[in-house]
């Protein structure tokens, strides 16, 4: 083993904790900032509402009573509101009275606030509103640091409890078993292993561990005469016949693509993927036209061999590595699209289908002509691998009942 410095793995889980708790707080502080931004916005538009039921009143009547002391009063009334920046008035008469902070003039965000004559629907001025940006900065900061500390005191709690559990069940037996592996020769092997745990009604992946560290030892010393040459030899044997049963298990034999007991758990591997990263991906089902009459007129082996065409123009048509195609049965296929959206799945379900169309197959000097009908659908949160596949294939059905050689929904 090379000569590596040693780093406890309950210290980097609670690193990693640590590190994962502290952009979780900055998340939050964004998330709250932007919050208290857009609840400042609202605040400011009921703001306007206040002031154009309570002062625009006053307002009209001293203006139609042309006093302009009273007028300016109160626009410096208005002013005094902390979320008020600067405040403008301005009279149909080419008169302006002014409040609060003139640089704020003339910038955007203002609310405009018409003030009508008493008498009549005729406008004598406009009344226009601009927000105190340094009361916005206060109060988000204010809300925020609130929330951050809170946040932050409930993360050092979580964490230090976190850190008193991984040293009590995991630091410390691990610390036991890898002394003991590290111990372990030829002259010590039954030697048995203690980790000294209190006795619980369940076994965890540590105890599964120790009992294997048993077992080992039980064959070692059953087999140690010819243990090396046995376990290669046996070993070799069950990983060709693991890997031949695999690819049997989970490809299609006619095809060569993913079979259907494939489809359940690898889409739900990829639903767990987009949830954790919250990145999209879709499926398109597809299945080909008026297939029976290809296998009467035909033959089956005709039918067979429109099936691997099929197949391998799915294949070439996605990305390597990232796409994959499973056959569902069978004329039907379903094309699994991982960081994809609706609207580019639809483009890549209409070029397959051109495809289809524009290449024929000639088989022992017949020419098959193919077509299919696709259903394109995106997975929403909370939709389950089933459902997903479901919504395919009735939109498929869609495609169709509307004539087939088509692709639903419509692009």
């Amino acid at each position: 083993m090379p000569n590596l410095p040693f780093r406890s793995l309950a210290g980097h889980l609670i690193r990693n904790t640590l590190g994962l708790s502290l952009c979780c707080m900055v998340a939050v502080f964004v998330v709250q900032a932007a919050i208290m931004l857009q609840h400042h916005r609202a605040e400011f538009g009921h703001l306007a509402d206040e002031v154009a039921k309570t002062s625009v009143p006053l307002l009209s009547v001293s203006l139609w009573d042309i006093e302009p002391r009273a007028v300016q009063q109160q626009v410096d009334v208005i002013a005094e509101r902390p979320q008020l920046g600067y405040v403008l008035l301005q009279v149909g008469t080419g008169q302006t009275f002014e409040a609060g902070d003139a640089s704020l003039r003339g910038k955007p965000g203002s609310l405009r606030v018409p003030i009508p004559a008493p008498q009549g629907s005729s406008i004598i001025g406009e009344l226009q509103l601009w927000g105190n940006p340094h009361f916005v900065v206060t109060e988000m900061l204010h809300t925020a640091w609130t929330v951050m500390a809170g946040y932050g005191i409930f993360t050092l709690l979580i964490c230090g409890l976190i850190a008193t559990m991984l040293r009590r069940e995991l630091q410390m037996p691990l610390q036991r078993l890898a002394e003991f592996a590290s111990e372990l020769t030829p002259q010590t092997l039954t030697q048995p292993l203690s980790l000294d745990r209190p006795r619980r009604a369940s076994l965890d992946e540590i105890d599964l561990v120790a009992d294997g560290f048993s077992k080992l030892q039980n064959g070692l010393r059953q087999h140690i005469a010819n243990l090396d040459q046995m376990v290669a030899e046996r070993t070799q044997q069950l990983e060709a016949l693991a890997e031949a049963n695999h690819q049997l298990s989970i490809t299609d034999p006619l095809t060569g693509c993913f079979n259907r007991r494939t489809l359940e758990p690898r889409l739900q591997e990829e639903i767990g993927r987009a949830q954790r990263y919250q990145r999209p991906f879709s499926v398109i089902c597809l299945d080909l036209d008026h297939f029976k009459q290809i296998n009467d007129q035909h033959g089956h082996p005709a039918g067979d061999a429109v099936l691997r065409a099929t197949a391998e123009h799915l294949r070439q048509s996605t990305r390597f590595r990232l796409d994959w195609v499973v056959r569902l049965g069978g004329e039907e296929f379903l094309v699994v699209l991982p960081e994809t959206v609706l609207a580019t799945a639809l483009q890549n379900a209409e070029r397959l289908r051109q495809l289809l169309q524009a290449e024929p197959l000639w088989f022992e000097g017949q020419r098959i002509d193919t077509t299919a009908s696709f259903g394109v659908a995106q997975w929403q949160p909370e939709q389950s691998a089933t459902e997903l596949v479901q919504q395919a294939d009735a939109l498929l059905y869609e495609a169709k009942a509307a004539g087939r050689n088509r692709v639903f929904p419509a692009a």
